[in-house]
């Protein structure tokens, strides 16, 4: 049974960041539906944007963090496991729903 503390669709917290280059895409990535819109391409290597403090992906309405492109998420998504030390780091780092950027941006959490 997963532990309901870590449920993706109420935290977010890995799809928040205020570096622009937070999220690269692998090579495997390019054979993914994602809107060409989304992403950036600096030095040769392609990243999803970022420019909001979140993933542009990822929609905050009716207090949910859903991935908009689930389907076609990059492989750096896929490999993020719910509970891993990895997700505690990013609950650390950014909050719950990215409160900690938020904060630190000034903007309503």
């Amino acid at each position: 049974m997963s532990n309901p503390s870590f449920d993706c669709v109420s935290c977010g917290a890995c799809c928040f960041s205020r570096n622009p280059r937070y999220l690269q895409l692998l090579p495997w990535d390019t054979s993914r539906n994602l809107p060409p819109e989304s992403l950036f391409t600096e030095d040769g290597r392609t990243y999803v944007k970022f420019d909001c403090g979140h993933c542009v992906h990822l929609d905050l309405s009716n207090g949910k963090a859903v991935c908009q492109v689930y389907e076609a998420r990059p492989e750096a998504c896929r490999a993020f496991r719910a509970g891993s030390f990895e997700c505690i780091k990013a609950r650390r780092a950014n909050g719950i729903m990215g409160a900690n950027v938020r904060d630190r941006e000034g903007a309503p959490a």
